[in-house]
């Protein structure tokens, strides 16, 4: 009964999705290239890059490229160092100057992960140092993400997360933001997986990259 009942979900979030996509006027487009790989059982590299526009395919304004260690200490538990370049551009073109922000980033991260039976329940706390070129400024903030995803099929999941930002470390610490996502996975041939999400961005900061409804494409290459 429950897996009829997430079968019933899967096809309305999917319905959703292209519901969404067929009829917003300002929907952006989040795409996502991650790449992965072993290094041995307890070390992967990773390498991602990141473009977003504000409308769909159109107006692309943010880009970065991030290189991660993950270091795995439990099947449930692993440590990561990330470092990343973050780039903002004005709104109105394809990455139109003067440039918003240009940015570097160092972040330390742990991630946890519980099974329940088809469920999986993942956990993400990152501290992250941030410098800008163009303002010559510090900044430090904390994210944590809450992912929940259930095993439709086991190469189909559907998931759902929430992640919310805090600036640290001055007297004007406020909550920046949080992000909302929904979608479903798809891995396939053993080495790749593809996310289709629906991201929506509520975002109480001017600096950062604008926008707030996304068209989401993850894709993952396992090496």
């Amino acid at each position: 009964m429950l897996v009829y009942i997430m079968k019933i979900f899967f096809l309305i979030v999917v319905l959703q999705l292209i519901n969404i996509i067929c009829y917003s006027q300002k929907l952006g487009t989040w795409n996502v290239l991650d790449l992965r790989k072993k290094i041995n059982d307890k070390v992967i590299l990773q390498f991602e890059g990141q473009v977003r526009s504000l409308e769909f395919y159109n107006k692309f304004h943010y880009h970065e490229l991030n290189f991660t260690v993950n270091v795995k200490q439990r099947d449930n538990l692993v440590f990561s160092g990330l470092l990343g370049k973050h780039n903002t551009y004005t709104e109105g073109g394809d990455f139109k100057s003067p440039i918003v922000t240009d940015e570097i980033r160092l972040s330390l991260q742990a991630s946890t992960s519980q099974k329940f039976n088809k469920f999986i329940l993942d956990n993400r706390y990152r501290i992250e140092e941030r410098y800008f070129f163009n303002t010559k400024q510090f900044a430090t903030r904390a994210r944590v993400k809450i992912a929940l995803s259930y095993n439709i099929i086991s190469s189909l999941k559907w998931q759902v997360s929430n992640e919310f930002f805090l600036a640290l470390g001055n007297t004007n610490s406020t909550f920046e933001k949080n992000r909302f996502a929904i979608g479903f996975a798809k891995s396939y041939l053993k080495r790749y997986e593809t996310q289709i999400n629906y991201l929506n961005q509520k975002d109480n900061r001017i600096s950062d990259e604008s926008g707030s409804r996304f068209f989401q494409i993850i894709q993952v290459i396992f090496f």
